[in-house]
Order: structure tokens, then C-alpha cells, then sequence
């Protein structure tokens, strides 16, 4: 497969190999936005999650073309700058807060010592 670029279509960064590093990193950034969100996601949530993995992985693609030594062109500086916008504002739709914990259930200790209502 040839190299995964920050423009690559979506069909070849679906057909990512799990072992190279554009595919460990759109896992991580998926597990990562799955535990925040507190898991069980919405189907809202899961493309949000989506959105915001494929975004990750072009914004870190040109960060890698930036330092190549060219630097970048003018389309890619503002193409650069449109994807940080569409990712922040995934992120903000997102929350910044992780959800709430749901209480645990009582223990037995609680029922015993009547801590509980029966």
C-alpha cells in the first residue's frame, strides 16, 4: 500500500493496516474520546468520535508534511487551518467534561448498617 497522506481518501485510510501508525493512532484517539464520553455512546456520539479520529489523523499527517522540510503551501495552510477549526468544534460539541459517574449500586454493608431504604 503506498503512503497515507494528509490527503488520502477515505477508502484508503479505511483499508489502514492496524500496525502502522496512522491506524494506532486513529484507534487511540477513538478509545480515548469513547472514555471520555463515558461509553454506551449515542449514535451521535459514535460519528462525532468518527469525525473527530479522521480529522486527528489529517491534522497530524500535515503536521509531518510541515516539518518535512518544504513546509506548506498556501492551500495546505488553509486546509490545515480548516480541519483545526472542524476538529475544535467537534471537540466543543463533544463537552470538555467527562460525564457524570452513575452511582453504584448499594452494598450490602449499606442495607445491613440501614444506610438504604428497603
Amino acid at each position: 500500500m503506498g503512503d497515507i497522506g494528509p490527503y488520502s481518501n477515505p477508502d484508503a485510510i479505511a483499508k489502514l493496516d492496524r500496525r502502522t501508525k496512522e491506524a494506532r493512532l486513529l484507534r487511540k484517539v477513538r478509545d480515548d474520546l469513547h472514555d471520555h464520553l463515558g461509553g454506551n455512546l449515542t449514535v451521535t456520539q459514535k460519528a462525532m468520535v468518527e469525525r473527530a479520529a479522521m480529522l486527528t489523523l489529517h491534522i497530524s499527517l500535515m503536521d509531518a508534511k510541515a516539518l518535512e522540510g518544504d513546509g506548506l503551501t498556501e492551500r495546505d495552510s488553509r486546509q490545515y487551518l480548516a480541519w483545526n477549526n472542524a476538529l475544535m468544534k467537534v471537540l466543543k460539541a463533544m463537552g470538555t467534561e467527562k460525564p457524570k459517574a452513575k452511582p453504584s449500586a448499594p452494598s450490602l454493608r449499606d442495607f445491613i448498617g440501614g444506610g438504604v431504604a428497603a
